[in-house]
């Protein structure tokens, strides 16, 4: 996929009720604050702990072609018509589900899967977040899709200036489980931050099946960290990976080099520009990643 040229589906276009809670100022002696995630969408890397089953042809590089997950904090309404927010929930989705999912359910094809949704869902362990600054989702839902496969749609001859062409999708069986989920959130890093054990279970149309887990590591906003032409278009190298450009990830503008604007992310977020994926993301493998 052209990395220029990403189209995320993100979480709000699935779930539309729930209130997302509102900023704090970022002040060193306000109380805690309550437990969130940021709403602008994660680049998440993933570290691969174990395989089982017959994995070939499977793996991460569906997720990596856009590793953007969509966290949703949700809460009951409390009195008054205000979120109770000892009853916060948090969603959450991948770029690659919903791609697939909502690719299928524009050709008309819904997902014949009865045990689960195309998002997963929790509770938050506490209102606030604990004496380390993480809100803890210990056990949600699972994700699970079950979709046709969709042939390729050929170009109609009839309409010589449009291309109505458009690629297929092979079949799906994806379950994704997401466990130990745990939010930063501090006044500083303001649920920029998460971290979680996944289990990713793919079956073949031919009852192939394959279980990776990961660890996964989350940082918001999204930002891509790859080198452009002066045509504004990815530079690859020859090994087919992407030419990598950590200053993309540079909370700090820089008008001198081209940087009018910061990238977003939290100032004292220790960050890497992630050479798999080519996006911004936190450095090392445990949270929290701050300088």
């Amino acid at each position: 996929m052209n990395a220029a040229t990403r189209v995320v589906r993100t979480l709000a276009t699935v779930l539309v009720s729930g209130v997302l809670a509102s900023g704090l100022s970022n002040c060193a002696d306000q109380p805690k604050p309550y437990c969130l995630a940021s709403p602008y969408g994660f680049a998440v890397k993933l570290i691969e702990k174990t395989r089982v089953g017959a994995c070939d042809g499977f793996g991460p590089e569906g997720f990596n072609a856009d590793p953007e997950v969509g966290l949703s904090p949700y809460y009951q309404p409390g009195k008054n018509g205000e979120s109770d927010y000892a009853k916060g929930s948090l969603a959450i989705q991948t770029a690659e589900v919903g791609a697939l999912f909502f690719t299928a359910q524009e050709a008309g094809v819904a997902s014949s899967a009865t045990d689960g949704k195309v998002y997963s869902l929790g509770n938050f362990a506490g209102e606030t977040p604990d004496d380390d600054g993480f809100c803890a989702v210990p056990t949600l839902s699972k994700t699970h899709i079950v979709l046709e496969a969709l042939p390729d749609t050929p170009d109609d001859p009839e309409t010589p200036d449009e291309d109505e062409s458009a690629p297929g999708q092979p079949a799906q069986d994806i379950t994704l489980e997401w466990t130990n989920v745990r939010v930063y959130v501090t006044p500083a890093n303001y649920g920029t931050q998460f971290e979680a054990d996944l289990t990713d279970t793919r079956i073949s149309p031919s009852g192939d099946e394959c279980t990776i887990t990961y660890h996964a590591l989350g940082l918001s906003p999204v930002v891509q960290c790859n080198a452009f032409d002066d045509e504004g278009n990815p530079i690859i190298n020859d090994d087919g990976s992407y030419q990598l450009d950590i200053s993309a990830c540079d909370p700090i503008a820089d008008v001198a080099a081209g940087r009018p604007t910061g990238s977003g992310i939290t100032v004292n977020t220790d960050y890497t520009c992630d050479p798999v994926t080519a996006f911004c993301a936190v450095a090392g493998e445990t949270l929290p990643a701050v300088k």
